[in-house]
């Protein structure tokens, strides 16, 4: 018997490691390293919403951070580490001085001889807008408020005359005609002599993450006062900013459900989602506009200013 090495290496074999070996040298030339190859490869893959500035920071704020460590990533699992984060958010001691509360919308069913169904939609955060005017009233910032409208004239330069200013909500018309109205409404208390004044309430709202970890998204609804000057309410530190409340996102389980109620889910599923998300806005709407506040709009309230008057 022959001495002779019988072994001859596959074609293909010979191929694919020139191949391999070319790809190496490939990415060496083109990146700086292999481990920068190996991020933008992850970059350019999957997502196409991962920009160089995220990726820049992926490596200089989390990869190069002196508590990384890349052996407590073994079992790593984005969701289970996000539903964590949620449920902490949940318990945020933010969130204590509000109270919580589940909203019913009404959906139609499409069909005329179906009747239409209620879907509850949790999660709605809210604090009471009669608590949150005596606590502003009763503050230090209520020493800037305006508690009477004026008009505020300038005389021309020509000197022919003067014209009107309108340079806040305290001295426009609209503040001067309620602030007289407020003068000759009834209370609930005959023998009421305390100052009638008008609380000008602003409100606006913007998407966020209820967080800067998690995935939990709320909407805040916040309120301003129109008595205070915009050159303070503008001050990120002034404090002129009260947070309302915290409007709960439609959760992923009522599109399922909205597809086997509705007749038309496969047509009109926009127009049926933006019909649900208007409920839900007035459905908010209900908790804060409640009787106790429709009370204080019609007979008002006593309030205790910062100097302790009524």
């Amino acid at each position: 018997m022959s001495g002779e090495d019988l072994y001859r290496p596959h074609t293909s074999t010979i191929m694919a490691k020139q191949d391999l070996d070319q790809e190496e040298q490939l990415e060496t030339s083109v990146y700086t390293n292999k481990a920068a190859a190996l991020v933008v490869d992850w970059q350019n893959s999957g997502s196409t919403a991962k920009s160089n500035y995220e990726v820049d920071r992926l490596v200089h704020e989390v990869i190069l951070h002196p508590d990384f460590q890349l052996d407590q990533l073994r079992s790593f699992n984005a969701a289970r580490e996000n539903q964590k984060a949620d449920l902490a958010e949940a318990r945020s001691p933010l969130l204590e001085a509000f109270q919580h509360a589940d909203i019913c919308i009404t959906v139609p069913s499409g069909n005329k001889d179906a009747l239409p169904r209620s879907f509850p939609i949790p999660g709605l955060y809210f604090r009471k807008l009669t608590t949150l005017i005596k606590n502003s009233f009763e503050s230090p910032l209520s020493s800037m408020f305006h508690f009477t409208p004026f008009k505020m004239y300038r005389t021309r330069p020509d000197g022919k005359g003067k014209e009107r200013i309108f340079l806040e909500i305290y001295d426009s018309d609209v503040l001067w005609d309620e602030h007289n109205k407020v003068q000759h409404a009834l209370t609930d208390d005959p023998t009421c002599k305390q100052e009638k004044v008008v609380a000008a309430l602003m409100f606006w709202s913007d998407a966020t993450h209820l967080a800067s970890f998690g995935t939990a998204k709320l909407w805040p609804i916040y309120m301003l006062f129109g008595n205070l000057s915009k050159y303070v309410r503008c001050q990120p530190d002034s404090g002129a900013t009260t947070h309302v409340a915290y409007i709960p996102p439609l959760p992923d389980s009522l599109q399922d459900q909205l597809k086997s109620f509705h007749e038309k889910w496969d047509t009109q599923q926009k127009d049926i989602l933006t019909h649900c998300r208007r409920e839900l806005i007035h459905g908010v709407w209900k908790f804060l506009l409640n009787d106790d506040f429709q009370h204080a709009y019609k007979y008002g309230i006593v309030v205790q200013g910062q100097d302790q008057i009524e």
